[in-house]
């Protein structure tokens, strides 16, 4: 029987760019304005990445979960080719899956979108469908590696066999774990951790380090 393998992706800054995850509801939802002064702080030092987030959730109160997927490319701005490398990494006999510490919805609908395997995220508290403005469970980088290793337990997948792919810090832990790391339109800092990095608006450019 062949071996199963797996490639793990981040999503913020690695399958989307130039806005993360955690802004996407609060466009759909018409907080805009209110989300870029949270970033402001953030990028000012003001605040840390978690506590901006955990004010940001406040600004997707009231928006229905579907409208992520649905309206998905009003918000987002996704890699090139996102579709085609995945069916490329399934064709040579790959799982992928997607992981992040942003919330769970975004990376669910990323998965239907383009076809993953599966996903985590961090649990961000829906009601009948509705997003209440509260997070149940926040990931950690940690958190991230606990999720990668029950997948690949669950399916039968070695460490070894385990590609990960992503741009910042907290993606060092993945990286750790996996046999082999791709570090994407990263920092020096991260792409020091990585077994191979690259600079790149079109997804399909990490497989000549996979296939």
């Amino acid at each position: 029987m062949k071996k199963k393998k797996l490639v793990c992706f981040d999503l913020d800054d690695t399958l989307i760019k130039d806005i993360d995850s955690v802004m996407i509801p609060c466009i759909l939802n018409g907080k805009e304005k209110e989300q870029s002064i949270i970033k402001a702080r953030e990028k000012s030092g003001e605040i840390d990445y978690v506590t901006a987030d955990y004010l940001s959730v406040k600004l997707f109160k009231g928006l229905a979960e579907y409208k992520i997927k649905d309206s998905f490319f009003d918000a987002a701005k996704p890699l090139d080719n996102i579709g085609h490398a995945i069916d490329a990494l399934h064709a040579a006999g790959f799982l992928c899956i997607v992981i992040t510490v942003g919330p769970k919805q975004v990376a669910k609908a990323v998965c239907e979108i383009w076809g993953l395997d599966g996903y985590y995220g961090s649990d961000y508290e829906t009601a009948d469908g509705i997003f209440t403005g509260n997070i149940i469970t926040y990931f950690s980088p940690e958190d991230k590696v606990k999720c990668l290793a029950d997948f690949c337990e669950k399916h039968g997948i070695t460490a070894d066999d385990c590609i990960a792919v992503g741009d910042g810090l907290t993606d060092i832990p993945v990286f750790e774990y996996c046999g082999k790391s791709i570090a994407i339109n990263a920092p020096q800092n991260v792409r020091s951790k990585a077994t191979d990095f690259i600079e790149t608006r079109d997804l399909r450019d990490i497989l000549r380090f996979i296939i």
